[in-house]
């Protein structure tokens, strides 16, 4: 391990990981008031280690980024019942469990660098990260994330979550379908809060400058995944249960948080997705044991007549980004509520965008700020059109526009190219 990796650390972290010394597995729990759920994760965490990992030497590291109720004490003061052991007779397991707060900026970004640069001082073999707030996080299912990468079957190991095709409009209309087409890889979910991977990629992740880049603060977990891919790392998907709860950010802030994750990554891996040229199938583990949930529900009326007024306040400063032809399309569009979402448009929009912020036409906080009235302009009209529509309808819908975003491809690559 380098100084600089070493430097993450903080001293009494690293105090404390010398004396655990080498381990084969370490779990990642970043932390942020997660009192209500946290005690049940870290117990199925301990059994998992207990009973399916009694050979392996294990560790837990609980990165807190300033918890106000408590997490971090009931993570350490967590006590396991009879019936949260499997104990066995010859057990050459050496188990762990470590609580150390966030230092330097907070965010996830700053608790993975720090799990990850824990994993590399311990030479962990295996490193899982756990989503504090999982509802359904039972040892078992901490189990079928370490499992694939202990037996060296895959180095990235993603969640896949069971969707109703109208659920999740920001992943299915955008960032699912571009990450498709423009990395050539069958990834359902580009983020998501769990993750499993193999130390060596671990360390390869920590030599990259995403760390100190302020799009980390939000674009870690799709980074982590196009890193992987981008650099040939074996990755594959596991059927996890959908976590529900409200989200931290308002609809605008989510949209543009996420732009300016796909940008970041556009940017780090532009060499390898200009060349990339067929759809790679990714294997899934696990078992999908949930039936389709109910479908999303949400005022998309309110959200189109908010959009149609801000795309048109903005008309002047979209026609620094998008060709004539392609805004004259969106007015048009914008001035027929009745029609259905055209993909071609969203397509060419978004590609526009992305190009745009690579040419330097305006600064890249500014063209995020003016991608969310358009999105949720294509989300509203997605949401109305399939409001009545049966699953596999609007299940061929979403397979459509990932079509669109495959066959359009090329005017990103040339567009970046020539940007």
């Amino acid at each position: 391990m380098t100084v600089e990796h070493q430097s993450i650390l903080s001293d009494a972290l690293l105090r404390q990981l010398m004396a655990v010394g080498q381990v084969d597995i370490l779990v990642g729990l970043p932390t942020l008031n997660n009192s209500s759920t946290v005690v049940d994760v870290a117990r199925a965490i301990d059994a998992c280690f207990t009973r399916d990992f009694a050979r392996q030497r294990t560790v837990m590291i609980n990165s807190d980024a300033g918890s106000t109720d408590g997490t971090p004490e009931l993570i350490r003061d967590a006590s396991l019942t009879d019936g949260d052991v499997v104990q066995t007779s010859h057990s050459l397991r050496t188990l762990h469990r470590v609580v150390t707060p966030y230092h330097g900026l907070p965010g996830k970004h700053t608790a993975l660098r720090t799990v990850f640069a824990a994993a590399e001082l311990t030479q962990a073999k295996t490193l899982v990260v756990i989503d504090p707030a999982g509802p359904a996080t039972t040892a078992e299912r901490v189990t079928e994330l370490i499992a694939p990468i202990v037996r060296d079957e895959v180095e990235f190991l993603a969640p896949r979550y069971r969707r109703h095709p109208r659920d999740g409009a920001l992943i299915t209309q955008l960032v699912r379908p571009l990450v498709r087409a423009v990395y050539e890889v069958g990834l359902d979910e580009p983020l998501g809060a769990e993750f499993a991977c193999s130390g060596r990629f671990a360390s390869h992740c920590l030599e990259r400058g995403i760390w100190s880049e302020d799009a980390a603060r939000f674009a870690i977990d799709l980074w982590l995944r196009t890193e992987a891919v981008a650099n040939r790392f074996t990755v594959g998907q596991i059927w996890r249960p959908a976590t529900t709860g409200p989200s931290p950010t308002t609809l605008r802030q989510a949209v543009r948080q996420i732009f300016l994750s796909l940008i970041a990554s556009l940017r780090a891996h532009a060499p390898f997705w200009r060349t990339t040229k067929s759809v790679t199938t990714l294997r899934t583990w696990g078992v999908d044991q949930n039936g389709l949930p109910a479908a999303a529900e949400w005022d998309y009326t309110a959200l189109a007549q908010q959009a149609r007024h801000d795309i048109v306040e903005i008309r002047a400063l979209l026609e620094a980004v998008l060709e004539p032809p392609v805004l004259s399309r969106l007015i048009d569009d914008v001035n027929a509520p009745e029609l259905g979402p055209d993909d071609e448009l969203w397509v060419r929009i978004v590609y526009a965008f992305l190009e745009a912020t690579n040419r330097g036409t305006a600064s890249t906080e500014h063209l995020a700020d003016m991608f969310v009235p358009i999105y949720m302009w294509r989300a509203a009209r997605f949401m109305g059109q399939t409001a009545h529509e049966p699953v596999g309808v609007v299940q061929a819908r979403l397979n459509a526009l990932c079509d669109a975003f495959q066959r359009l491809k090329p005017a990103l690559v040339n567009g970046w190219v020539g940007a």
